[in-house]
């Protein structure tokens, strides 16, 4: 046991050292805002490990993988706005992971009678806001409303995972909340689909 805790100490170090570094940093605001946009993979785990490897920094890094979380957010709306509905032919075309048509069937109707806390709860939570954002330019929902709400959620959301990671930086701790982490989010894409 003792040499699985040395091994896996090891490893926690040395993604630490990669994620301390400035292209680290740049790769996960390139990250959030793809995220937001097209990657099915959320970007909470790279900002943990940014926060990990520079805590006295964490509310910058929290504040810059929201607001580029919210860019790719508003270039997805913007993207459902020029496609309209011609979307659902290029997500026919594109693999079921990435696409998921249903999902955004079901988020098209749910604009109607939710709107703005349906922004709200795609933000936070962790569905997949680009379902969200490209809806919502489809729907015809206001831009300013949506970048709000999508700020005041992606930022609550953010502020939470990395302030976790900042005030518990005991190794096991935090690779216990890592994997609780993981689990939520896989759980939460296995219901989703």
């Amino acid at each position: 046991m003792t040499s699985l805790w040395r091994l896996c100490r090891e490893q926690y170090d040395r993604v630490l050292r990669i994620a301390g570094t400035a292209l680290a940093e740049r790769l996960m605001l390139l990250f959030a805002v793809l995220e937001s946009i097209i990657i099915p993979i959320p970007v909470d785990p790279l900002l943990v490990a940014t926060v990990l490897a520079r805590p006295a920094k964490w509310i910058r890094l929290t504040a810059g993988c929201t607001i580029a979380s919210v860019i790719g957010g508003g270039i997805g709306w913007a993207l459902g706005g020029v496609l309209g509905i011609g979307i659902e032919e290029i997500l026919a075309m594109m693999p079921q992971a990435v696409a998921a048509p249903a999902k955004f069937a079901a988020v098209q109707d749910g604009f109607v009678e939710f709107g703005m806390l349906l922004v709200f709860i795609g933000a936070f939570t962790p569905l997949p806001y680009k379902v969200i954002a490209v809806s919502a330019g489809i729907a015809g929902f206001a831009l300013i409303p949506f970048l709000a709400t999508s700020l005041v959620g992606r930022g609550l959301r953010f502020a939470i995972i990395a302030g976790i990671a900042r005030h518990h930086g005991d190794a096991r701790i935090v690779m216990i909340l890592l994997s609780t982490l993981v689990l939520l989010f896989g759980g939460a894409i296995w219901l989703t689909h």
